[in-house]
């Protein structure tokens, strides 16, 4: 059985309204994606290995285990999820501070080499903090927050570090508070990533 589908029965086990061909679909994808990022973090796939194939291998020699923990791990995920996301039915986050941070941010994002890179450090760090539901999309807010409030050369090495310890205390303190951090505009089927709290 595909890991999607692993993915799907364990939730529906948990939530047997969900509907993973309709308006849950994306939320699906997203717990597929946050599985693999939360597997690499722990080391049990390396970044090079083929998420498939290794999952592929799993699922005939250790079955019984992966169903095992794809129980905790859905369950664990779902927790989060409820906690962290917002659904918006038919508005749009109007969020002037989240417009004006990525406004001042998008244009040295849209041409920095390094912001994979960065994701993934900063996305490690939500997870290592319990953030396993969307690890990515909160990191990039982290590090575009960071990027509006000063201009970075990331040629200068003591400027690159200090951006990214001060990207990574952010995450930290994010982590910490409590309530929505995602708003999901169901109407559209459109993730959109907004922090419910002042920049950091």
């Amino acid at each position: 059985m595909h890991i999607e589908e692993l993915i799907i029965e364990k939730i529906k086990k948990i939530d047997p309204t969900i509907d993973p061909q309709g308006s849950d679909r994306k939320m699906l994808e997203l717990t597929y994606k946050d599985f693999n990022n939360y597997m690499k973090f722990y080391g049990m796939f390396s970044k090079k290995t083929h998420f498939e194939e290794k999952i592929e291998k799993l699922s005939k020699s250790q079955r019984v285990e992966l169903e095992a923990f794809l129980s905790v791990w859905t369950s664990m995920w779902l927790k989060k999820w409820q906690e962290r996301v917002k659904l918006l039915i038919g508005q749009k986050n109007k969020s002037e501070e989240l417009n004006e941070t990525f406004a001042k941010a998008d244009p040295i994002w849209r041409t920095l080499e390094c912001k994979e890179e960065l994701i993934s450090i900063v996305g490690y760090t939500f997870i290592k903090d319990g953030e396993i539901c969307s690890s990515q999309m909160l990191a990039e807010y982290a590090l575009k927050a960071e990027l509006a409030k000063e201009d970075v050369d990331f040629n200068d090495k003591v400027q690159a570090l200090t951006f990214l310890n001060n990207a990574i205390r952010g995450a930290h303190e994010i982590a910490k508070t409590k309530g929505p951090l995602i708003f999901v505009e169901i109407n559209k089927s459109y993730y959109a990533a907004a922090m419910h709290q002042p920049l950091p």
